[in-house]
């Protein structure tokens, strides 16, 4: 590690261009605020000003600390957070998060196990001795490396153990002199794989806190329902008994226009296809509904009780459980560079197999894995999307093979979740 001089001055490099950043930056997101009505809520608990009912819950004994960034990593971290909290059952639980994404996820997911959640202070000095004056966290996990410098630093001088769990690492990073700084603060690196242990290795980690341990993800979608229960489900959302059913979740609009034009040309041909469309973005509802029409297909809100070929899930939280009465899903953000995919997990924990696009964004290892274990399907254009779908609708042994080899991969990656809250545990006495 640099000696004391250089570590004084890559810290003091840091904050310099991070208030400067903060300064540019703070017009737009005022602008936004006002115009747009986002960030609501959000400006107090950044600048550790935390509400009362956050406040309240700790001082008393220190706590536990676990921090995701959006909504993708705190679905992650949620069995993480269940298997730590029967390991300190009497330490008040934190969840925090950067994203209004991550605050919806962890509402859904950790409102009933966490003692409380708020948004992570900014990374600036006297933010972060604020927030940890009032937490006082014993433990601090950090969820798939949402690194914060000073966060970090400021932790370890106060006595907390310091970790981060179902960690990567890609080759790049900042000066390597910075991060063996910062990640000497760390005394836990549980990482997703071996390509992500080197990596963080490389940039400075000590060898010997670096450990791989599986990736969280795959503990993180248990959405599969009883036979029963997909029953009841089906019937709920009006979809006709024995009749196979269409998937795609989180579609962009360079999704839809494949998906809806693949549904069109089945039901064309004869094939009693049911669909259930879910745009990504809520504001979108309409234009799929338009998108629809334009194709010659019914289609119909979930909250308008559905019973139409195409039913448009307009709620939020309901897209997992659809997934049990896939036949096959279709995972969206994939036909799009700038977006990526989102959760193809969810669909396989179902049984269903996943169909996606070549662009995979944050998801790229996920989707390497499931088109290694062939689990899943690429597909790059709407052509391929229509005969991949028509395959396996009609061909019954390439559907079951997709399905088989699909649980097969999410039984081998197993029991992350409780094997890196094991690890943790052993840093507190």
């Amino acid at each position: 590690m640099p000696g004391a001089a250089g570590v004084r001055l890559w810290y003091a490099f840091y904050n310099v261009i991070l208030h400067v950043g903060v300064l540019v930056c703070l017009p737009f997101w005022l602008f936004v605020r006002l115009v747009r009505g986002r960030y609501r809520g959000q400006f107090l608990e950044r600048m550790a000003i935390l509400p009362p009912e956050v406040r309240e819950k700790f001082g008393a004994r220190p706590a536990v600390w676990i921090h995701a960034a959006s909504a993708g990593e705190t679905a992650s971290a949620a069995p993480l957070v269940v298997a730590l909290r029967k390991h300190f059952p009497g330490h008040p639980f934190l969840f925090t998060f950067t994203s209004r994404y991550g605050k919806d996820m962890a509402t859904r997911r950790l409102g009933e196990v966490v003692d409380a959640i708020c948004f992570s202070p900014l990374d600036l000095p006297m933010f972060c001795r604020r927030f940890l004056d009032l937490v006082r966290p014993r433990l601090y996990v950090m969820v798939e490396t949402d690194l914060w410098p000073n966060l970090v630093r400021a932790a370890k001088r106060r006595g907390a153990a310091v970790a981060i769990a179902s960690g990567h690492a890609g080759p790049r990073s900042l000066p390597r002199p910075f991060w063996r700084t910062v990640l000497g603060h760390v005394d836990l690196l549980l990482m997703q794989t071996e390509a992500d242990a080197q990596n963080i290795r490389r940039r400075g980690a000590p060898p010997d806190r670096v450990h791989v341990m599986g990736n969280l993800k795959f503990d993180s979608s248990a959405g599969r329902l009883a036979p029963g229960e997909i029953a009841a489900w089906r019937e709920e959302l009006g979809l006709r008994e024995g009749a196979p059913v269409f998937v795609a979740g989180s579609t962009l609009a360079e999704d839809e226009g494949p998906v809806l034009e693949a549904i069109a040309v089945l039901r064309a041909e004869g094939l009693d296809l049911s669909a259930i469309v879910a745009p990504r973005r809520q504001e979108r509802v309409a234009d799929v509904r338009k998108r629809c029409e334009a194709c010659g297909l019914e289609a119909a809100l979930r909250t308008e009780g559905g019973g139409a070929p195409v039913l448009i899930l307009d709620t939020m939280g309901e897209l997992a459980r659809s997934y049990n009465v896939a036949s096959v899903a279709y995972v969206g953000g994939g036909l799009t560079a700038d977006v990526g995919l989102h959760n193809l997990l969810e669909p396989l924990v179902c049984g269903a197999p996943v169909l996606f696009g070549p662009h995979r964004g944050k998801a790229r290892r996920i989707a390497e894995e499931v088109l290694r274990a062939g689990a899943g399907v690429e597909v790059g254009s709407g052509a391929a999307l229509l005969s991949t779908l028509r395959a396996l609708l009609t061909d019954a042994g390439q559907h079951a093979g997709l399905v088989e080899r699909g649980q097969a991969m999410l039984a081998g990656h197993e029991g992350a979740a409780r094997r890196q809250a094991d690890r943790i545990r052993e840093l507190v006495p």
